[in-house]
């Protein structure tokens, strides 16, 4: 139970410095200290940056393996979304979706590996 009370906290930490710096920018532009060219179909492209950070707070510090690989589920969902929307590498949704196979693979081999770090680095 307490990993999950620490991760909330963080998650709600980490919405609240977002929420806080995209107000005082808009706040900013609103009182033309500021100029920002805000078009919401450019933003779109780079939403998953805020799933990078949401991934990053999952993982840092590694509470449990759980959280641990679904922040780097996040991540990884985050940069193959981007190069599959960008079509980075000449690569589309198309193309790229057995990326996903592969990183599902890599957290069914990680599991265990890292449910035996987290189990040893309890018994010291």
């Amino acid at each position: 139970m307490k990993d999950v009370t620490s991760q909330d906290w963080r998650n709600q930490l980490l919405w609240g410095m977002l929420l806080i710096v995209f107000g005082v920018l808009v706040l900013l532009d609103r009182a033309e200290l500021l100029e920002l060219d805000f078009d919401p179909r450019r933003v779109w492209h780079y939403w998953p940056w805020l799933l990078v950070a949401f991934g990053i707070s999952d993982m840092l510090p590694p509470s449990s393996p759980r959280l641990f690989l679904g922040g780097l589920w996040k991540i990884f969902f985050a940069a193959w979304w981007y190069v599959s929307y960008e079509h980075v590498w000449g690569l589309g949704f198309h193309d790229s979706w057995p990326a996903l196979l592969i990183a599902w693979g890599l957290g069914l081999v990680l599991r265990p590996l890292l449910n035996d770090y987290f189990n040893s680095n309890k018994e010291h």
